[in-house]
């Protein structure tokens, strides 16, 4: 195999195909880029559970054939050469990498020896909005558990049922649901990973196809092939911790709602929230040496009403929303809901 390609090509694959790649055992394959030139060039990387195939056209193919390469130095080397084309040529099962007057030569393994990588044919599709599914990712992963015994908990859920397409997470202690409307089919749980979901959304952005059976998810674009593993569990029956009504809706403004809580979290990031006749409260609860308070204007005709919250909880929430927001509640001692559109983060209270 002998290649041309330039620098900025090569390096903006190996940026995303580095955290493919398995990082602790260097004498695993899985630990290697795969490179294969035919008629195209064929990146892929991928550490079993997960992984991501790049296709290029943009590359001088001199002699087709394959080969792998240590992700982590081939990675390491493409970044410390100049900004040029650089030269890949497989002599006697040695990567020889130059520009120049530069020359790497790595060892490789046998190329036919790399894991195969799951087949669309095989799996069905899933039709829904590109945009929408990015976006709900997006908002759902802050609220991701990680490390939980129960597996599925560490992912989220793709749920298809009547006419819509629910993406729901929860570590327990609160829950995330963002609605995609106007979905055509019916029946489908998924649970997707969420080292998975961390990559889709830096490398999808519109415009890809979505197929899946019982073990693995693929995302299909124009010259990008990702796939994961998905997890096997059952998920939390989520619609039941969903109110029906809510007794209060109050309207709050995202950048007034967020310098509060951010004030109050210099001091401590469990906070006190009282609602009264268009007045919202904030005070820290957890420190006896220091003490931070604030307030802000709402419309509002409860009386007084009165919770305490992990702050990290709502800044997740505001994080990945963009203007007016509704706190919904009910009861003081009860979750109560921050909804923005099609999407809410309902939150557990803290024992005062």
């Amino acid at each position: 195999m002998f290649i041309k390609i330039s620098k900025s090509i090569i390096e903006n694959i190996l940026t995303n195909a580095i955290n493919f790649i398995e990082k602790k055992d260097h004498s695993q394959i899985t630990s290697h880029i795969l490179l294969e030139a035919t008629d195209l060039l064929t990146i892929k990387a991928t550490d079993t559970e997960f992984g991501i195939e790049y296709t290029n056209s943009n590359c001088e193919i001199i002699e087709k054939g394959k080969t792998t390469i240590n992700g982590k130095k081939f990675y390491e080397i493409i970044k410390a050469l100049n900004d040029d084309f650089i030269s890949i040529q497989i002599e006697k099962n040695i990567a020889i990498i130059s520009q120049n007057h530069s020359i790497y030569k790595l060892p490789t393994f046998d190329a036919n020896e790399f894991p195969e990588f799951p087949n669309i044919k095989n799996l069905k599709k899933i039709e829904l909005n590109s945009i929408e599914f990015i976006d709900g990712l997006k908002k759902v992963l802050p609220v991701i558990d990680n490390n939980n015994p129960k597996y599925e908990l560490n992912g989220t859920l793709l749920d298809i049922s009547e006419k819509n397409l629910n993406l729901v997470a929860t570590d327990t202690k609160r829950l995330a649901l963002y609605k995609i409307e106007e979905n055509s089919q019916k029946d489908i749980q998924i649970i997707i990973p969420k080292k998975a979901i961390s990559e889709i959304r830096k490398l999808f952005l519109d415009n890809f196809d979505i197929y899946f059976d019982e073990t693995n998810l693929i995302i299909k674009s124009n010259n990008i092939t990702f796939f994961t593993q998905l997890i096997n569990g059952k998920f939390p029956d989520y619609k039941r911790i969903i109110p029906n009504e809510y007794k209060y809706i109050i309207k709050l403004n995202k950048t007034t709602f967020t310098k509060a809580i951010k004030q109050i979290n210099i001091i401590s990031n469990e906070i006190k929230i009282t609602i009264q006749k268009n007045q919202m409260l904030f005070e820290s609860i957890s420190d006896e040496t220091f003490e931070a308070k604030t307030d802000i204007e709402i419309v509002s005709e409860i009386e007084n009403f009165t919770f305490a919250v992990n702050s990290k909880f709502i800044l997740d929430f505001l994080n990945v929303i963009d203007d007016e927001i509704e706190m919904c509640l009910n009861e003081e001692n009860i979750p109560f809901s921050l909804r923005d559109k099609n999407f809410q983060t309902i939150i557990m209270p803290l024992t005062i």
